[in-house]
């Protein structure tokens, strides 16, 4: 997961810095935020991410190159440095070869051309610190499971357990956030997670993004080389609960929309990205009566918990473009979709762990 906070800003500054010495030390033509390859412009790139079973690694749909947090306090600059040059050995075969195995022949041979060691060929690191995996709080790992039982709870055979459920996990949340804001440090974090990565945007990653900012997170599509996921920043408890939803509602689309094609003979792209968009449409009308019921402080603490979480993604986010999808609606699918929408509940953990810890590379 991704994090913004002034610690990792200042990191990426000066990793950064680093990346750009080992760059000029190549022969590489530096700019201030690129360098050129091949006559060609490509960004020089640095984030922190949180948690995980890396150290670092190299995204390629974004040329991008992640370091974990903890690098921050654990190693020291002849290591880091060591890191920076094993991504970048894996941005650069990238750019020569595209797509090849990780840490294969081209790797390797990349490595030698620029003489790096052999230690930074390697997959691994002996940096032995089993807690560079952990992430969150014991506070926030409550907080979010109580939410997802709840969640669960929204579907109930009696209507009024239903919508009780759905507001008190409302209410939860928010007070969570609000106890945040209240007390945090100057210093918090936001946290960023891309999910559902795709060649490109469609309809059902439209509905989950309108879904998904009823959850006090900033959704955004974002568009990497022949990429598209969605982007989801926010305080870590927030963030992880959103993955969570994000991840079981792309499953659950296609099985809602299997049983609709069944039941009420649909078919065709037009029908589907209609239902799935209905399923968005109903889901909001279902998630705006909660917040409806809400008392008329825990409105005005929604004001301000979303007030906050938008100054504080801005520096993420500077400028953003809107899109949406098309008019070519199918009226029949799409209000079949708006009752299940209204209907849907969130019922299925995904999250995994490793301990294992390596270097890595994503094509993604």
């Amino acid at each position: 997961m991704i994090i913004y906070d002034q610690t990792s800003i200042a990191f990426i500054q000066r990793t950064e810095g680093l990346l750009k010495e080992i760059l000029v030390s190549l022969g590489f033509e530096v700019r201030t935020k690129r360098f050129v390859f091949k006559k060609l412009l490509y960004p020089i790139n640095v984030v922190v991410f949180e948690g995980g079973s890396e150290f670092a690694h190299f995204n390629a749909g974004y040329y991008q190159i992640a370091l974990n947090r903890k690098l921050i306090y654990l190693a020291k600059d002849a290591v880091l440095r060591d890191v920076l040059k094993h991504e970048l050995a894996h941005y650069l075969t990238f750019l020569e070869y595209e797509n090849v195995s990780a840490h294969g022949f081209e790797f390797k041979q990349t490595c030698r051309l620029y003489g790096f060691p052999d230690e930074v060929a390697l997959a691994t690191m002996n940096l032995d610190q089993a807690n560079l995996a952990k992430e969150g709080d014991i506070d926030s790992e409550r907080i979010l499971e109580k939410v997802k039982k709840l969640l669960q709870l929204a579907q109930s055979s009696n209507s009024h357990e239903a919508e009780l459920a759905t507001v008190k996990a409302n209410a939860l949340l928010l007070r969570h956030n609000l106890d945040h804001i209240k007390f945090k440090n100057e210093d918090e974090p936001i946290y960023l997670e891309r999910v559902l990565v795709q060649k490109r945007k469609d309809a059902k990653t439209t509905a989950i993004y309108d879904m998904l900012r009823h959850f006090i997170v900033k959704p955004v599509i974002s568009y990497g080389k022949n990429t598209c996921c969605l982007e989801i920043s926010g305080p870590l408890t927030n963030v992880k609960l959103a993955v969570y939803v994000a991840n079981f509602l792309d499953q659950e689309f296609e099985h809602l929309w299997n049983k609709a094609k069944i039941e009420h003979a649909l078919q065709g792209l037009r029908a589907k990205n209609s239902f799935f968009l209905g399923i968005a449409k109903g889901f909001d009308e279902k998630m705006k009566d909660a917040k409806s019921s809400l008392s008329a402080t825990d409105q005005k603490s929604l004001m301000v918990v979303e007030k906050d979480l938008s100054a504080r993604t801005k520096m993420i986010y500077r400028t953003l473009s809107s899109a949406r999808s098309g008019n070519n609606i199918d009226s029949h699918a799409g209000a079949l979709g708006v009752q299940k929408g209204k209907n849907l509940t969130i019922r299925q953990g995904v999250e995994t762990s490793s301990k294992n810890l390596y270097l890595g590379f994503s094509k993604s």
